[in-house]
């Protein structure tokens, strides 16, 4: 959408990287069959160019997080103000039913099951670690919308693979734990913001971790790096409830604190306001003509 507002210089302007997308390319391409992967690296090529180009389009500049800022590959990316994602707490929050979570232990892992760094996360916990589980009669949950033909066929006796839900809520409620073993991608995880809002606890590799924004209290995610080490925190979770319990309240309690929309928002608006008192810069754009 920049190249639309790229000679508008009479209006102060805006740009939300949101995440890096060139790094997000860059390592889906670990993904992609050998004969596509040249495809893949052209298209990195040109988008780490036209983010670092877009750059100087605009007064003002939001990203993330400090890992997807720091791969802007500007040197002025430190001007980029960093919003994390936030979300609904309100809307998110755990259950007064304790009983729903009864039952065998389930694993939820959730997401637009389509995109290929969550197919490729949901096949690794269904093949890699669930064996390597040695808690008894573990279920694992996968849910979203248009699951891949690879995560259709990961559904067992014991693997629900639920396809799209009206109320995603309702998936975070049957969980005990979420599980999150993504390895590529960019950006922050609203599925985990969600799952921590709903106060479960939250296995995830370092790589999602690094996209959560920098506080004095990190965020009480626990951390694996490989099947091994996830499922020793999946037993280690489910044969100790109580710590699993207070993990939860923690992860409300931080999100809550950390990632509420109310105190996001006034972050935005903050920043929307000093973008404003910025004077547009014709000279930024010296061969093109400023329109009336």
């Amino acid at each position: 959408m920049a190249a639309y507002v790229q000679n508008m210089h009479r209006i102060p302007r805006v740009i939300d990287y949101m995440d890096a997308l060139s790094a997000g390319i860059a390592r889906q391409s670990q993904l992609a069959p050998k004969f596509k992967r040249w495809l893949y690296r052209i298209e990195y090529r040109r988008l780490k160019i036209y983010e670092t180009k877009v750059f100087d389009y605009f007064d003002g500049k939001i990203i993330i997080s400090n890992a997807d800022r720091k791969l802007i590959q500007h040197t002025e990316n430190h001007l980029i103000n960093i919003i994390p994602n936030g979300v609904d707490t309100t809307f998110f929050k755990p259950l007064s039913l304790p009983q729903i979570r009864k039952g065998p232990p389930i694993l939820l892992f959730s997401g637009n099951m389509s995109y290929p760094p969550n197919v490729d996360a949901a096949k690794q916990l269904v093949n890699e670690v669930l064996p390597l589980v040695k808690t008894p009669d573990v279920r694992v949950l996968i849910a979203g919308t248009n699951p891949a033909p690879e995560v259709c066929a990961l559904a067992s006796n014991q693997v629900e693979v639920s396809g799209w839900m009206d109320d995603i809520r309702s998936a975070y409620s049957r969980a005990t734990l979420f599980v999150a073993p993504l390895r590529i991608g960019t950006g922050q995880q609203n599925k985990i913001l969600e799952a921590m809002a709903m106060g479960l606890p939250c296995i995830t590799t370092q790589h999602v971790a690094s996209g959560f924004p920098s506080m004095k209290k990190v965020a009480p995610l626990q951390i694996a790096n490989s099947p091994q080490s996830l499922a020793l925190q999946i037993d280690y979770l489910l044969g100790h409830p109580t710590q699993s319990q207070n993990l939860g309240s923690l992860s409300r309690h931080w999100v809550e604190k950390h990632c509420d929309w109310s105190a996001l928002a006034e972050k935005l608006a903050a920043n929307l306001v000093h973008s404003m008192s910025n004077e547009t810069e014709f000279s930024a754009w010296p061969n093109q003509t400023p329109t009336s």
